[in-house]
């Protein structure tokens, strides 16, 4: 996980990474915005070229002007985007449209409203070609934009991350057991049985996505991106900089776990080790008895030790007729 400082070639990176933000991204989404409240379309972004230019500002790797075709950046490296801002939300009450932007549903005035974040990264895997082209993949970069207060109906602010897996490497193996067993357990059933097939939806923050021990590499928030809007970098990884063991993966929040896959962590992981990492001193006893919330309020996040330990969950179709077996 060295990066190829061949392909290292742009840099004053930070100061580039703000230019485009504010020109790309926040000027055209107050744009986007003005015409929506005339045309009742939605003000989303798409995210998918934005995301390549980002990618490369933010890695220091040019792209190959490649579009949907080929290598996303020189050195290889393949780029993902996930876009959860201004989705166009739902009225639970008459279940029509309802803008991001709007408080209430323009149809029958309900507040009622399910704000939706459902967006995620997809791959499409269609054929062993395809499965092993990702398996040999040095690198792959995931770009998130999405909104930092979602959970308290706060959209003044963005948040825009950048992570890197690397799937070749054994830390970050889990990523190549997800699309192979997509592949073999869920894509060739479905297409036996005639039936409709999807990529594989990697869904951002979920239990899938920390055990696949990505690095997060960038994060910036767009402070009141509709009024005034300012740009804050908060985390950011230089290009030259090895991923290896001292650069951390993402903690995965232990609320994620279910009470079997506490049971299994506290059996498999010698106590003394899951102490280290408690807020507050407990025997392994006093902590088995907890409940799996009372054990997250103790234990707030999984460093990678900890979520290594968590074996992967299955993911199979319904119309599976084998069992993809990890070695």
């Amino acid at each position: 996980m060295i990066p190829q400082a061949q392909f290292l070639t742009i840099d004053k990176n930070l100061e580039r990474i703000k230019e485009f933000i504010d020109e790309i991204i926040i000027a055209p989404k107050a744009t986007l915005r003005k015409w929506s409240s005339i045309t009742n379309q939605t003000p989303a972004v798409k995210l998918g070229y934005i995301g390549q230019h980002l990618a490369s500002l933010i890695t220091g790797v040019k792209g190959t002007s490649s579009g949907a075709r080929g290598d996303d950046l020189e050195d290889s490296s393949e780029v993902k985007s996930c876009n959860k801002i201004d989705q166009a939300d739902k009225c639970e009450d008459c279940e029509h449209r309802v803008m991001r932007y709007e408080d209430k549903c323009p149809y029958c005035g309900s507040q009622n409203i399910k704000r939706k974040e459902d967006s995620k990264w997809l791959f499409s895997v269609r054929s062993e070609e395809e499965l092993n082209q990702y398996l040999n993949l040095d690198r792959v970069i995931l770009i998130l934009m999405d909104y930092p207060n979602f959970d308290s109906n706060d959209f003044n602010d963005i948040r825009i991350s950048a992570f890197e897996i690397y799937p070749k490497d054994k830390r970050m193996h889990i990523f190549g057991e997800l699309l192979t067993n997509h592949y073999y357990n869920i894509y060739l059933p479905k297409i036996n049985d005639n039936a409709k097939t999807n990529p594989m939806n990697l869904h951002p923050f979920n239990f899938q996505f920390y055990k696949c021990n990505p690095i997060k590499t960038f994060e910036c928030i767009i402070k009141d991106v509709d009024s005034n809007p300012s740009i804050i970098i908060n985390h950011y990884i230089e290009p030259n900089v090895e991923r290896d063991a001292n650069v951390k993966s993402e903690d995965m929040p232990a609320a994620l776990l279910k009470p079997k896959e506490w049971a299994h962590l506290i059996k498999s992981i010698p106590f003394k080790i899951i102490a280290q990492h408690l807020n507050k001193p407990m025997t392994k006893n006093s902590f088995a008895k907890l409940s799996a919330k009372e054990k997250a309020k103790v234990l707030p996040c999984l460093p990678e030790l900890l979520k290594d330990a968590i074996p992967l969950r299955p993911i199979t179709s319904i119309r599976q007729q084998k069992q993809y077996q990890r070695n």
